[in-house]
């Protein structure tokens, strides 16, 4: 019987993977008792470890573009990361080994919003190069709905108001649901029911990266020769809990996280024995001090320009959240 300290990566794994996943399945599936997976849940929770919550669709978001920074800095990073973490277009935001010492993935409405929110950034004190990768897609991320191009989902009240429940406790009761939602708990069984279906919502386990013990997550830029298919399939293959097609210096760019430092060293040489795979370029995130795959966003969306109202059915403009 694995102890808890040994169980805990995998019941985790389980919660990435749906956040409301019922204790006792876990437990069957790891050859653990329900108690046990409880009971390691409700520690990591207490810890800061782990948030299970709910992470909202870019496309509902008004999210329509994406692109991944490396910030070269003159100076301390401290004030240049606050400022990265403040901004409502940034989901994630670390500070890294390497040549840049900040990273950060923007999530911008339609044009000109990137290039505004690159201004943004570009004007802080202490910037002085960002090599901008824009992302063709999302292949693989464990922590947020993908991107399906779906924009015409229609929410009301009681499916926000479950969406606001969810981000508290992802897996608060349907009772508690129901009840912040003025519906009655089947309804609101429902109503979960369909957001996930439809690809709006995502009830997730994150890890709280500065709260667990092993090596930091690490980043990798990868370069391709040839048609991208195989490679990005091989790559998908080695479960990356993120993966995406870019533009830019890299064809891909991954991150990944394993208990130690073997694994992860086992991890680079599987991508670069790729076919294809010309080069690798990798970074530690040292201290990740922002990842918000669409939970910690407003509920409110970016306003599209020159489009009609929101899809959330209200109409703020970024400039106003």
């Amino acid at each position: 019987m694995d102890s808890t300290i040994d169980a805990l990566p995998r019941v985790l794994r389980e919660l990435q993977a749906d956040g409301r996943e019922s204790y006792t399945r876990i437990a069957d599936r790891l050859g653990m008792s329900r108690r046990q997976v409880t009971q390691i849940v409700q520690e990591a929770i207490e810890r800061g470890e782990v948030h299970i919550t709910a992470s909202v669709s870019p496309d509902l978001l008004g999210v329509e573009r994406l692109a991944y920074l490396q910030i070269s800095v003159d100076g301390p990073v401290a004030p240049l990361r606050e400022a990265l973490v403040a901004m409502p277009e940034t989901s994630f935001v670390s500070e890294t080994s390497g040549a840049t010492p900040l990273d950060a993935e923007l999530r911008v409405g339609a044009d000109p919003h990137l290039r505004e929110a690159m201004d943004r950034i570009r004007a802080l004190p202490g910037v002085r190069e960002i090599q901008a990768h824009l992302y063709e897609s999302i292949e693989v991320n464990l922590y947020s709905p993908l991107r399906t191009g779906r924009t015409t989902f229609d929410v009301d009240a009681a499916d926000l108001s479950i969406v606001r429940a969810l981000r508290d406790d992802g897996r608060a009761s349907f009772l508690e649901l129901g009840q912040a939602a003025g519906i009655s708990p089947s309804g609101a069984r429902l109503r979960l029911r369909r957001l996930i279906a439809q690809g709006a919502l995502k009830v997730v386990g994150i890890p709280l990266r500065g709260k667990r013990s092993g090596p930091a997550p690490i980043g990798i830029g990868i370069s391709i020769r040839g048609p991208l298919d195989v490679p990005l399939a091989r790559v998908r293959a080695l479960e990356p809990e993120f993966l995406s097609v870019t533009v830019g210096e890299f064809d891909m760019i991954a991150m990944v996280t394993a208990d130690n430092t073997a694994d992860l060293l086992a991890w680079m040489e599987e991508v670069r024995s790729i076919p294809g795979v010309v080069n690798t370029s990798s970074w530690s995130h040292l201290r990740i001090a922002k990842e918000q795959y669409g939970h910690g966003h407003s509920l409110e969306p970016f306003t599209p320009v020159g489009k009609g109202a929101a899809i959330w059915g209200e109409n703020p403009s970024h400039d106003e959240r």
